[in-house]
């Protein structure tokens, strides 16, 4: 657990039986999901996934068998997630390499919003918990945007080429300002607004929540609402300095949630 992160957190309030389950799920989707933006060749990210698609559905005591995915059959995990959900995630990894600058702002919302749904899925699939499929893409798109827009200080020039081609188009900006290093206030303001739009995304689909996704789920969906009003607020600092939580983060979303719960 990278100190100052999302998880260390949020995993505080899991209870001891499902903890193992989630670190181990948490290690996987990290594991998978960092191939796309590493500094290697097309030819190596292919390869890796390759592997892992293998790996995902091999028997249990397989030679090969990853720590990750040992760490997922001791605890119980992996027998409760379906085997094309996880392969999902090698999908999305794949969709990232291959991705080029949407058109529009809502052809990025729906790819973001398939990324995201893959991790709240897997994670529902362990609370063996549902919820409505309008929150489940508000949610999810808010998600994947969080992940895109707090990513930039560290995958800046990968996120960059993600930025729908209307959203420059619409304020008047060119690839070579939005590129401009150090990061001057154009990328600030594409950042603010996409921020923004992720505030507005969490907003809808946690004021529609009618059921109980689990704990953790909800902590991640408001901390994670929280820091990107923090973004929108000042993004050139989020720029330069990147982010991290606190335990005054964790504490606002327990409360949040819990005042969620009887509402």
């Amino acid at each position: 657990m990278l100190p100052g992160s999302l998880f260390e957190f949020t995993s505080r309030y899991v209870p001891a039986d499902r903890q193992q389950q989630l670190v181990a799920l948490y290690a996987l989707t990290l594991s998978i999901g960092s191939i796309p933006n590493a500094p290697t060749d097309d030819s190596v990210k292919w390869a890796k996934l390759k592997w892992w698609s293998e790996e995902l559905v091999a028997e249990p005591d397989s030679p090969s068998r990853h720590p990750v995915l040992r760490a997922l059959w001791q605890s119980g995990a992996r027998q409760q997630l379906d085997d094309g959900l996880l392969l999902r995630l090698v999908s999305d990894a794949v969709l990232q390499i291959d991705a080029v600058p949407d058109a529009h702002e809502k052809a990025m919302f729906e790819r973001l919003a398939a990324k995201g749904e893959t991790g709240v899925l897997l994670e529902l699939s362990l609370n063996q918990a549902e919820i409505e499929t309008q929150e489940l893409k508000s949610l999810a798109a808010a998600s994947g945007l969080f992940a895109m827009v707090s990513g930039f200080s560290a995958s800046r020039q990968f996120n960059e080429l993600q930025l729908p081609l209307d959203l420059l188009a619409r304020l008047q900006l060119t690839a070579t300002q939005i590129e401009k290093n150090p990061p001057g206030v154009e990328l600030a303001g594409v950042v603010s607004h996409l921020a923004n739009s992720g505030v507005e995304w969490f907003s809808q689909g946690l004021s529609g929540l009618n059921a109980s996704p689990g704990m953790h789920l909800q902590l991640r969906w408001v901390m994670e609402a929280r820091l990107l009003a923090r973004i929108s607020k000042s993004a050139g600092t989020n720029l330069h300095k990147g982010h991290r939580f606190g335990p005054s983060d964790a504490w606002f979303a327990w409360r949040y949630c819990r005042k969620l719960g009887r509402s």
